[in-house]
């Protein structure tokens, strides 16, 4: 038996909302493991293994110290996960790429956990726990633009937001992506094809399995993930990383995600034999 400690921020709401970690701790206490839950600093229980599990782009100081108990922490090198250090693809106002760009926030998910987290602070009369700087948030879909010329101003003036390259993986039948979901030495990889430049779900059509390339493995050595997504594309035979999550949704349920998610759960596994 593993003692299994999810370490959550004290606003992420873990129980109510759709996170993949939640099914996969299913898996763990069905195979007989022990699985506790923490919400905020208070209370950790004693465990043989931890996750860090705030899903927030960076992780508060206070969380990865006090996570320093556990002889093992998954992701307890994957701290930060903002554009600016996962995007090799980033574009400067003075930039000598011509091409099409998209405007994102540098915070994950849009800033919105970081924003919903601020506003809670707030509301409680507490200091937040979040890195300085603007928490710049949108629910809108990232905006897809000509050249750097087009990005306004106040894009490049504001720390908040970052640009990229805009580098779509295309073919005759539409746009792809590929998300690469892992536990350890478990994994599956997935292509979604899509009506729309940014492949979302209402957008999808189609899905397949598809090898992961080794340049998107190295991307996950350098970013230090144990458990995780990485969304990416193939284009001209690069691949190229557009997003790194610690805290990754469910997909839609099915009995092969299921089928699957079992053999990710049991990733844990290894992953407490090689620490």
């Amino acid at each position: 038996m593993i003692r299994i400690v999810i370490i959550t921020h004290v606003y992420d709401g873990f129980r109510e909302r759709n996170f993949l970690l939640r099914s996969l701790a299913g898996h763990w206490l069905d195979a007989g493991h022990d699985v506790h839950l923490t919400a905020g600093l208070d209370n950790w229980p004693d465990g043989d293994v931890a996750i860090m599990h705030v899903d927030l782009s960076v992780v508060p100081v206070a969380y990865s110290e006090a996570a320093k108990r556990y002889p093992v922490v998954i992701n307890g090198a994957a701290l930060d996960m903002r554009k600016r250090l996962v995007s090799r693809n980033l574009v400067t106002r003075n930039d000598d790429w011509t091409g099409p760009v998209i405007v994102k926030t540098d915070l994950n998910y849009g800033g919105i956990p970081e924003k919903n987290a601020a506003d809670r602070f707030r509301l409680d009369g507490k200091p937040a726990d979040l890195p300085p700087g603007p928490i710049v948030a949108t629910t809108r879909p990232y905006p897809i633009l000509a050249s750097a010329s087009a990005v306004p101003d106040d894009v490049w003036t504001n720390p908040g937001f970052v640009v990229e390259r805009f580098l779509p993986e295309m073919d005759e039948r539409g746009y792809c992506v590929r998300a690469w979901v892992f536990c350890g030495d478990r994994e599956r990889c997935t292509r979604y094809r899509g009506t729309h430049p940014i492949v979302k779900s209402a957008t999808i059509v189609a899905h397949e399995p598809v090898p992961v390339p080794d340049e998107i493995r190295a991307e996950r050595e350098r970013l230090g993930f144990d458990y995780g997504k990485f969304d990416f594309v193939v284009r001209d035979g690069q691949a190229i990383l557009l997003d790194a999550n610690r805290t990754p949704s469910a997909p839609p349920p099915n009995p092969e995600i299921e089928v699957s998610n079992v053999r990710l759960a049991a990733g844990i596994e290894g992953l407490v034999r090689m620490r």
